[in-house]
C-alpha cells in the first residue's frame, strides 16, 4: 500500500488536479497498463484485438474507474454506508446494461456476426467480473488519494505547530532580551530614593520652586520600577495618573510653555493593564515631539468604550534637534510585551509624513 500511495502522489505532482501533469501521467499509466493487458491476451488467445475490442473493453471501464473515485466513493468519507454500497451496485449495473447496449448495435450494424445470447451466462460472469476489478483498482486508487490528503493534513498540521512553537520561542527570547535591557537600565531604588528624599528636604528651603517637580520625579520612579502584582497588572487610573505626573513634571522643566493636551473619556475605573504601555507612547512625544509650536499642539487622547481602549496621540516632529538614538525600551519593546500578553486582542498602528507623527493603540480589555 505504501508503494501504491508513493504512485499516486508522484500521479498528483501538484495540489492543481487539472495541471498538464496530472492529465499526462494518468494517461501514460493507461496506456501502459492497457499495453501489458493486450500482451497478455494475445499471447494467450493468439489473435490481435480490434478497435471495437479496445473500445469495449476500456472506455466504459475507465469511466467508471474515474466516476467512482471521485463521485461515488466519497460518500463513504461523509459516512453514508449503504448510499455508497447501492450506488456501486448501480454502477456495476449500469456498465453491464451499456455493454450489453453496445453488444446489441453491433450486431445490428453488422460490425460483429456473433451474438451475446450464444453465450450470455458467460458474457454476463466475464462483464460483471471485469467491471468490479476496476470497480476495484478504482477503489484502490481512491484509497491512496485519501491517504496521500490525509498524510499532507497531518504533515501541514505538525509545520504549523512546529512554526507556532518556533515563533512563542523567538517571542519568549525577545521579551526576556527587552526585560533584561529594562533591568539593565535601572538604578538601585534605595540609592535613588534616598538622593530624591534628599534634594526634596534640600530644596523645600534653598529652591522651593524645585520641590515639586523633585517630588514628581520620585513618584514616576516609584511608580516605575514598583513591583506589580502577580497578575502583571496595574489599574488603568494609576497609568493615567502616571501620565498627567509625566507631563507635569515635562511642564516645569520648560517653564509650562509646552503645547500639550492629554483627555480621558469613558469609564476607566476597575480596569487593569500592563504597567507602562502607556507611558512608552507619551515618553516619545517627549523626546521626538516639538511640544513648543502653539499652532500645532501636541494631542493625547484616550477613550475607554464597550470593553476597548483606544490610545490615539499627534504630534509635530522636532525638525531642529538632532536624532536621538534609542536605548532598547521604546516602542519595539512595547510592542513585544503586547504580543506577549494580548496576543490578538491588540493593534498597534504608527503612520507619519515630513512634519506629523500620529500612534494609535487598541487594546481589547
Amino acid at each position: 500500500m505504501t508503494i501504491l500511495c508513493l504512485i499516486f502522489e508522484n500521479m498528483i505532482g501538484t495540489k492543481n488536479h487539472k495541471s498538464g501533469r496530472f492529465y499526462l501521467t494518468h494517461l501514460l499509466v493507461w496506456l501502459v497498463f492497457i499495453a501489458y493487458e493486450s500482451l497478455i491476451t494475445t499471447f494467450m488467445s493468439g489473435k490481435f484485438w480490434t478497435l471495437l475490442d479496445y473500445f469495449n473493453a476500456y472506455f466504459i471501464n475507465v469511466a467508471l474507474f474515474y466516476i467512482n473515485a471521485h463521485y461515488v466513493l466519497p460518500f463513504w468519507n461523509k459516512k453514508r454506508y449503504y448510499l455508497t454500497i447501492f450506488l456501486v451496485i448501480l454502477e456495476i449495473s449500469t456498465v453491464t446494461a451499456l455493454k450489453y447496449g453496445f453488444a446489441e448495435i453491433s450486431l445490428y450494424l453488422h460490425i460483429t456476426t456473433t451474438s451475446i445470447f450464444e453465450h450470455l451466462s458467460t458474457w454476463l460472469i466475464n462483464t460483471i467480473w471485469r467491471t468490479i476489478y476496476f470497480v476495484g483498482l478504482s477503489t484502490g486508487y481512491w484509497f491512496a488519494l485519501n491517504t496521500i490528503v490525509e498524510r499532507k493534513k497531518v504533515s501541514d498540521l505538525e509545520k504549523s505547530k512546529l512554526r507556532s512553537q518556533l515563533e512563542q520561542e523567538q517571542l519568549h527570547k525577545k521579551l526576556a532580551d527587552s526585560e533584561i535591557a529594562f533591568l539593565k537600565a535601572q538604578i538601585n531604588p534605595h540609592f535613588l530614593f534616598n538622593t530624591l528624599n534628599f534634594l526634596y528636604n534640600s530644596s523645600l528651603n534653598t529652591a522651593p520652586k524645585l520641590a515639586e517637580p523633585i517630588l514628581l520625579l520620585s513618584d514616576i520612579m516609584r511608580y516605575a520600577i514598583t513591583d506589580t502584582p502577580k497578575t502583571g497588572k496595574v489599574n488603568l487610573d494609576d497609568e493615567i495618573e502616571q501620565i498627567n505626573t509625566f507631563i507635569s513634571l515635562n511642564q516645569f522643566r520648560f517653564d509650562h510653555n509646552l503645547q500639550l493636551s492629554f483627555n480621558v473619556s469613558g469609564d476607566t475605573s476597575d480596569i487593569l493593564i500592563l504597567p507602562l504601555v502607556l507611558l512608552t507612547p507619551v515618553e516619545n512625544i517627549f523626546k521626538y515631539g516639538d511640544l513648543k509650536n502653539s499652532s500645532h499642539p501636541a494631542t493625547i487622547n484616550l477613550e475607554i468604550k464597550e470593553n476597548r481602549l483606544h490610545l490615539i496621540s499627534r504630534n509635530r516632529k522636532l525638525k531642529s534637534r538632532k536624532h536621538i538614538p534609542s536605548n532598547g525600551v521604546g516602542l519595539k519593546n512595547l510592542k513585544l510585551r503586547l504580543d506577549a500578553y494580548y496576543s490578538d486582542a491588540h493593534r498597534i498602528h504608527v503612520s507619519e509624513s515630513d512634519d506629523d507623527f500620529i500612534f494609535e493603540l487598541q487594546i481589547t480589555l
